[in-house]
C-alpha cells in the first residue's frame, strides 16, 4: 500500500511539473505576441516672440574723453515663426528731452546719448540714438561757406568719445528745416579752434519726415566723422538725432538707415549684438539719465 501511495506521488510531482512548465511556456507565448502602437501628435501654436539677454547693461566708472568697455547682448527668437527687419533703438528723445548745456547735472543727459551698437555683419560700431544740441554762442573763427542753399540758423559740436567736430545747419526758404533747401554740414578734421577746423566741408541735403508728434529733416551723412549715420534735425533746427539701427517711422526714410538684420531669423536661433559706451569730455560727474534700448521685430 505504501509502495503503491509513493509511486502515485511521484506520478502527481511529475504530472505537476509538466502542467507547471507548459502554463509557462503558453504564458511566454502569449506575452510574446502580445503588441500594440500609440500615435502622437504635437501641434505648436503660431507665436511670435523674441528676447534679450542680459536684460540690464551697466557701465561705471567711465572716464570722459574714453570708452566703458564692450559688452555683448544676445537675441532669440523665442516664437514659433521666423522674425525678420529687426532693428533698435534707445528713448534719448524721451530722456534727454530738454537742452542739458550750462548745468553740470549728470541726470540731464541721456545714457542712450552714448551707446554705440554693432550688429554680427557690421565691423563698426554705430550711435544708438545720440543727441546734439546746438550752440547757442557764437563760434568764433568758423566759415559757413559750405551752405549753399540756406542760411546759417544753428551750430553746435558732433562729440565722440575722444573729439569734437563743428558742424552747422542752414533752414530753408520757409525758415524750417525739414525741406529740400535746408542743408547740414559738418566738419572733417577736429576741433582745434582755427577757421581750418572750423570750416564744415561735407554738405547734405535735409529730406522731410514726419510722424504724430514732430517733423524732422533728414539726411544720410556718407562721408566725414558721422559716416554711415543718419541725421535727422528738428523743424526748429535746434537740435540734432543721429542714428543708424532706428526705423521708426520718423526716421526710416533716410537710406543711409539699417536693419539689425533684415534676412529671416529662425525659431530657436539666437544674434548677437556688441555694444559700448562713448562719453564725450565735458559730460558732468555722476548717472546719466536711464535708458532703454528696445528690439522690434516683424513676424512673418
Amino acid at each position: 500500500m505504501n509502495q503503491k501511495l509513493k509511486t502515485l506521488g511521484i506520478l502527481f510531482l511529475a504530472f505537476l511539473v509538466f502542467f507547471i512548465g507548459i502554463t509557462f511556456i503558453e504564458m511566454k507565448a502569449v506575452l510574446a505576441a502580445v503588441n500594440t502602437t500609440v500615435t502622437i501628435d504635437v501641434n505648436v501654436t503660431v507665436a511670435a516672440s523674441i528676447t534679450v539677454w542680459p536684460t540690464t547693461l551697466n557701465w561705471t566708472s567711465v572716464n570722459t574723453g574714453g570708452v566703458g568697455g564692450l559688452k555683448y547682448l544676445t537675441l532669440k527668437n523665442a516664437g514659433s515663426i521666423n522674425v525678420s527687419n529687426i532693428y533698435a533703438y534707445v528713448d534719448t528723445l524721451t530722456t534727454e528731452p530738454v537742452r542739458p548745456y550750462g548745468l553740470a547735472y549728470s541726470k540731464n543727459y541721456s545714457a542712450g546719448g552714448v551707446i554705440v551698437i554693432e550688429n554680427e555683419t557690421d565691423t563698426k560700431l554705430y550711435f544708438a540714438g545720440r543727441i546734439e544740441w546746438n550752440w547757442t554762442q557764437n563760434i568764433p573763427n568758423h566759415n559757413w561757406a559750405a551752405l549753399t542753399t540756406s542760411t546759417p540758423i544753428a551750430w553746435g559740436y558732433f562729440r565722440n568719445a575722444s573729439n569734437d567736430y563743428v558742424w552747422v545747419v542752414g533752414n530753408g526758404t520757409d525758415g524750417r528745416c525739414n525741406e529740400s533747401t535746408a542743408q547740414f554740414s559738418i566738419e572733417t578734421n577736429w576741433d582745434l579752434g582755427t577757421e581750418a577746423t572750423r570750416t564744415p566741408d561735407n554738405t547734405f541735403g535735409l529730406a522731410a519726415s514726419t510722424d504724430d508728434h514732430e517733423n524732422w529733416g533728414y539726411t544720410d551723412v556718407t562721408t566725414g566723422p558721422l559716416a554711415g549715420h543718419c541725421v535727422a534735425v528738428t523743424t526748429d533746427c535746434t537740435k540734432l538725432f543721429i542714428y543708424h539701427f532706428d526705423k521708426r517711422n520718423s526716421f526710416k526714410g533716410c537710406t543711409g538707415s539699417s536693419f539689425l538684420q533684415a534676412a529671416n531669423l529662425v525659431p530657436g536661433y539666437t544674434m548677437i549684438f556688441t555694444l559700448d559706451a562713448w562719453v564725450p569730455n565735458g559730460y558732468p560727474a555722476g548717472f546719466l539719465n536711464t535708458t532703454t534700448l528696445t528690439f522690434y521685430a516683424t513676424s512673418s
